[in-house]
């Protein structure tokens, strides 16, 4: 990831992304909807990879439920607040600075990632990449959507974004769907590639053109 990309992240971390809608003032919607799928999936205290954490989203939620959750994110900015919020709520994360394309090595029961792959100039290497460090078997949870048609905030940050972007936008997809992101997981080996976006009674974002919930499982080998 570039680094004006990185300094962007951060700098939105600084100006209080958590608390915009569809972060934090979320996490009990998620957590109804994310939670059932991995106890179902990989049992209590499940190994748990957020890649793309941002401030900690998902990896909160899990780590809340008993599960022991790796975080990981290219962006420091995003990283600390992340730590410091499970820290407040007395919850254990291993928070590692890294991209989405070089995960720990694991392995892991269940990699989740929200809102990554629209970011990423080779997101099929990703997907490889968590097919490798997780378990046969194993859970994938992907939801993304078509930011490439979606407002990132007000004006100043429109600025910011298409400032920080400018150079890489070119070489990234800038957006996702659900059909182009079931060929990244199959192209991977995944298997019992499922459409879970009707978990949410519509997007939980205030705008999120093409939102999806998918969830696919690493190959038995």
């Amino acid at each position: 990831m570039s680094a004006p990309i990185v300094d962007y992240w951060n700098d939105r971390a600084r100006r209080g992304y958590d608390q915009q809608p569809g972060q934090d003032p979320a996490l009990d919607l998620w957590a109804k909807r994310i939670c059932p799928l991995v106890a179902d999936a990989a049992g209590p205290g499940a190994r748990v990879l957020d890649s793309g954490c941002g401030t900690g989203f998902l990896a909160r939620i899990l780590a809340a439920d008993g599960h022991r959750v790796t975080g990981q994110d290219a962006s420091p900015g995003m990283l600390a607040v992340a730590a410091e919020r499970a820290a407040a709520d007395g919850l254990a994360v291993d928070w590692l600075t890294g991209v989405a394309e070089e995960p720990p090595a694991g392995p892991f029961d269940v990699v989740v990632t929200r809102n990554v792959l629209w970011t990423l100039p080779e997101p099929q290497r990703a997907v490889n990449a968590w097919a490798r460090v997780l378990r046969p078997g194993g859970l994938l949870l992907i939801s993304d959507g078509r930011w490439d048609a979606a407002s990132v905030g007000d004006d100043a940050t429109e600025e910011r974004f298409s400032s920080s972007y400018s150079d890489a936008a070119p070489e990234l997809p800038m957006g996702v769907d659900f059909a182009g992101c079931a060929d990244l997981v199959e192209g991977a080996g995944f298997v019992d590639r499922t459409d879970r976006t009707a978990l949410f009674d519509g997007a939980p974002y205030p705008s999120a053109p093409g939102f999806f919930l998918l969830s696919a499982r690493a190959p038995r080998r």
